[in-house]
């Protein structure tokens, strides 16, 4: 018979997985944006994902789409593949963007920042959801695509690379729908890089578990779903280049979003 726990936890995972939503690149007339404006085929290169995994020094050229019909900017990726809720993109970043499923990796890319080349033009855009494609293929919001050609275009020709997100603020640690002493689920918020990994402890950072990072870019204790036990505990996360930021006393109920002190360097 299975516990109160492990159903509680299945329950869980099955509501989150089915509530969040990927894009799907579209055209100003809603179809797929897969030509140039003049009908011969785009360019895109092949990258394998892997190579995307790591910091930001290479330059990829692939291609650019958007997504979200008349959705603007929040509202294309709230609760999205991210799981990113009530998230608001601070001022200095001009958008956001989707990467490739290819190139997912469990959501390890979400919220990274990325700087869009076309035309002369330079924007930065966060990554806040995910779509198909190859490795290479951005497909950005409505607003951010605007920012850089004419959504009658449909698809373009991009250069991209990853770059730290002009944030000066503090990063967040958000405890999603659901969450609970009993079952451990939180995101990261407004970082500075990626986040390669996620602890907590449950006393005061004596000892420390490990969590696993799930396809809704979920920090988990354990795939079958677990808690801390605590109404409170410490999260230890750390960047892609190994800086870490600690977060003292987090309320582990639903809904909590816990501000660090600090930031990744």
């Amino acid at each position: 018979m299975l516990s109160k726990l492990s159903i509680f936890a299945s329950l869980a995972s099955i509501a989150v997985s089915s509530s969040y939503k990927i894009a799907t690149p579209v055209s100003a007339s809603g179809s797929s944006a897969t030509l140039s404006p003049a009908g011969s085929p785009i360019a895109v290169s092949s990258v394998a994902g892997t190579v995307l995994t790591n910091a930001s020094s290479s330059v990829y050229s692939g291609l650019g789409t958007w997504y979200g019909g008349t959705c603007g900017e929040s509202g294309c990726w709230q609760k999205g593949a991210c799981a990113f809720v009530d998230y608001v993109l601070p001022a200095t970043i001009d958008g956001s963007t989707c990467v490739a499923e290819e190139i997912w990796n469990n959501g390890y890319h979400c919220g990274a920042c990325v700087e869009i080349m076309y035309n002369g033009k330079k924007k930065i855009a966060m990554v806040t959801n995910k779509t198909g494609g190859n490795a290479t293929h951005l497909d950005m919001t409505p607003d951010m695509f605007s920012q850089i050609a004419d959504k009658s275009l449909g698809g373009i020709n991009i250069k991209w690379d990853f770059v730290p997100c002009p944030i000066s603020a503090p990063l967040e640690i958000r405890m999603h729908s659901g969450a609970s002493k009993w079952w451990f689920a939180a995101t990261v918020e407004n970082a500075t890089l990626r986040t390669a990994k996620m602890e907590v402890s449950a006393d005061s950072g004596n000892t420390w578990k490990a969590t696993t990072r799930n396809v809704n870019n979920f920090f988990e204790l354990s795939s079958t779903g677990g808690g801390t036990s605590t109404t409170t505990a410490w999260i230890r996360v750390a960047s892609e280049n190994g800086s870490e930021v600690v977060i003292e006393n987090v309320n582990m109920a639903a809904g909590t979003v816990a501000t660090a002190t600090t930031n990744y360097s």
